[in-house]
This record gives structure tokens, C-alpha cells and sequence, in this order.
């Protein structure tokens, strides 16, 4: 009804207006002398989880083929592994990496290197069961179609399985991204200084609370909406099988 209409936009146009007058109060003054920091943050947040996410792919690939196509041994190990990663909390994860590897190990580890091991090893997890769930969805007739066609195993996976389950992973794909972007922010944990971090000791020096967790919220809303955007831009080559 056009009243209802008229109703909903009343209360678009007051909620701007209101978000607008609750950030013009602010303290933005304290804020602005640490932009550049918190902007070189913000970019390190973002290397740290592209080259997880690079890093946890490569690691994947070979976790959901084994989980996939492996023999019961390779199986076995490759779902422990995946499991045994998706089951345990990430701050656990990036502190395991951190403090206990070096004991096993005997030789340190910085904290950004173990922050970036520790993320890795989050997304390979979660990826692995992305790709195997791809891999599964794509129907056995599929399979048997290309085989009675001539075509090789390895012919059949990249040709016919593969561009399938591509389809089908995306959404969920998405989704690991921005999870992935998302947990960065746990890394300040052990010192990393990533945006979380950088905004945590701009208040301690600063405190400005409301003008800095909004500027915190509002760059991983940003960067998470950015990523959605990027990846999207191959749906129309990978739209999800009807």
C-alpha cells in the first residue's frame, strides 16, 4: 500500500538523519592525526588474509582429494586432520601455533608468521570440506556420461567434475572469505598489529571509543563487502546448477 511505502521511507530518511547526528558528535578530532596507521593496519589485515587464504587453498586441494578419491588410510588421516582444525576454536588454533610449536619445535616463531600459519591452516580446513562437498554434488551420471564418452579419469575431473562443483562452491566459497577476513582480528592476540589491534591502542593512547569502533566497524564491514563484490563478478560464469 502506498502509505506503507510512504511510512518505510519516513523511517529510512530519520534513521540516516539520526545515524548522521550520532556521528557528528563523535570525537573525530583525536582521530584523524592516526588515519594513516589505521589505514596501513587495515592493509595488513588484508595481506594476512589473502595469503591465508592463498596459503590454506594450496593445502585444501590435496586435504579434500585424499578425503575424496584417497584410500581408507588417506581418508582417515586427511578427515582427522580437517576435523580435528574445524573442531577446535580459531583463538586456540592461533595460540597452539604460537606459544606450544616452538616447544615442539625448538626454534621460535614470529608472530606474524604464526598468525599466517594458524589462519592457514583455519581456511585449508574449511576449504577442504567446501571442495569435497563441490566435488559430491556434482551427480554420478555426470561421471559415467563422460566415461562412456572415451574420456581418462584425470580428462573427466578437469573437464567435467571440476567446472561443475565450481559452480556449486561459490556461495559457499564467499562465505570462507569473509569468515576468513573476519578472524584477522584474533591475531592481535599475540601481538600482530592488524586493524583490530592498531584501533585498541589508538583508544588506549587517544580514547576515543565511539568515533574509533565505528571507524573499526565500518572498515570490515567495507572490506567484507568488497570481497563479496570481487568474487561475485565471476557469476556469470559460475552460477550455481539449477
Amino acid at each position: 500500500m502506498k502509505w506503507e511505502r510512504a511510512a518505510w521511507r519516513v523511517i529510512q530518511v530519520l534513521t540516516v538523519l539520526g545515524g548522521g547526528v550520532a556521528l557528528a558528535r563523535l570525537d573525530w578530532v583525536r582521530v584523524v592525526p592516526s588515519a594513516q596507521y589505521l589505514a596501513t593496519s587495515l592493509g595488513r589485515s588484508w595481506v594476512l588474509a589473502m595469503l591465508a587464504m592463498l596459503v590454506g587453498g594450496a593445502a585444501a586441494v590435496p586435504l579434500a582429494l585424499l578425503r575424496t578419491y584417497g584410500g581408507r588410510g588417506p581418508r582417515f588421516l586427511a578427515a582427522g586432520v580437517i576435523e580435528l582444525v574445524r573442531a577446535t576454536p580459531e583463538l586456540m588454533v592461533i595460540f597452539w601455533v604460537y606459544f606450544t610449536l616452538p616447544l615442539l619445535t625448538g626454534s621460535g616463531v614470529s608472530a606474524w608468521n604464526a598468525a599466517l600459519a594458524a589462519l592457514a591452516a583455519i581456511a585449508a580446513a574449511s576449504l577442504a570440506e567446501i571442495i569435497r562437498g563441490g566435488l559430491f554434488s556434482v551427480p554420478h551420471g555426470q561421471h559415467e556420461a563422460a566415461r562412456a564418452l572415451g574420456l581418462r579419469p584425470v580428462a573427466i575431473f578437469l573437464r567435467v567434475v571440476l567446472p561443475q562443483a565450481l559452480r556449486n562452491m561459490l556461495p559457499a566459497l564467499i562465505a570462507q572469505l569473509v569468515a576468513l577476513f573476519k578472524t584477522t582480528s584474533l591475531v592481535s592476540a599475540i601481538g600482530v598489529a592488524d586493524f583490530f589491534r592498531a584501533v585498541s591502542v589508538t583508544n588506549n593512547a587517544v580514547y576515543a571509543p565511539g568515533a574509533l569502533y565505528t571507524v573499526l566497524g565500518a572498515g570490515y564491514f567495507v572490506s567484507c563487502w568488497a570481497i563479496t563484490q570481487v568474487v561475485r563478478r565471476f557469476d556469470n560464469r559460475y552460477q550455481p546448477a539449477d
